[in-house]
């Protein structure tokens, strides 16, 4: 497992090395924007949701210079093989995260109008999401490849983040004191993240064992 995961973090250093680039830019422009706490606060979030499609895109690579032929002669299970890309990706969204954390703090004693809890409330909140988004693409994308798999993605996430967006200053933002006193969606929505996370993990095992029989 530690060879998978030490293989994938160097694909990312050597071929992903635009996510950090753009997650620098978007950074930046969450205090460019001083003027308008709205569309900060948006750019600084959209990292953590962006970082959820690393797992596709080694997923990709993978495909593109035959590992998966490859890693047939190698000592690892398929399911071995998947729990790393949920792995990995996990762990890359959660440094993503961290990274954004500390961007938050400078910005919500600066620019923000918001506090730090109600910031970091919605950072977790976006947080849970992009973890919703390998969950659901990844078995599709380990059943048709990554080509089909990113049509999915994009359909998937446009819709998602249209209706995060809708209803975050309800479920995120603007209510959180009243809404941690008053409303669980936060403990059930976390909750029902670790679930479709687990079940995801589970579907793509078992379909990558099949792709492994009939290739």
């Amino acid at each position: 497992m530690k060879g998978l995961l030490l293989k994938d973090f160097y694909v990312t250093m050597k071929s992903c090395k635009m996510f950090f680039i753009v997650y620098a830019i978007f950074i930046a422009m969450s205090f460019a924007l001083s003027d308008s706490t709205d569309e900060s606060f948006l750019f600084m979030m959209y990292p953590v949701l962006m970082s959820g499609v690393l797992a596709m895109s080694l997923l990709s690579f993978d495909e593109k210079f035959k590992w998966i032929k490859y890693s047939g002669a190698l000592p690892y299970s398929p399911a071995q093989i998947v729990l790393s890309k949920y792995l990995f990706g996990f762990i890359y969204q959660v440094l993503t995260a961290l990274i954004v954390f500390l961007a938050l703090v400078v910005w919500a004693n600066t620019i923000g109008d918001t506090t730090l809890s109600e910031a970091a409330f919605s950072l977790g909140g976006m947080f849970t999401i992009s973890l919703v988004i390998p969950s659901v693409s990844l078995p599709f994308c380990f059943k048709f490849g990554t080509e089909k798999g990113r049509i999915f993605y994009f359909v998937f996430a446009f819709g998602l983040g249209a209706v995060f967006f809708k209803f975050a200053d309800k479920y995120f933002a603007y209510k959180y004191e009243e809404h941690i006193k008053t409303n669980y969606f936060p403990l059930i929505w976390v909750a029902a993240v670790v679930v479709l996370y687990a079940i995801s993990l589970a579907i793509s095992i078992a379909v990558y064992r099949k792709r492994e029989i009939t290739d």
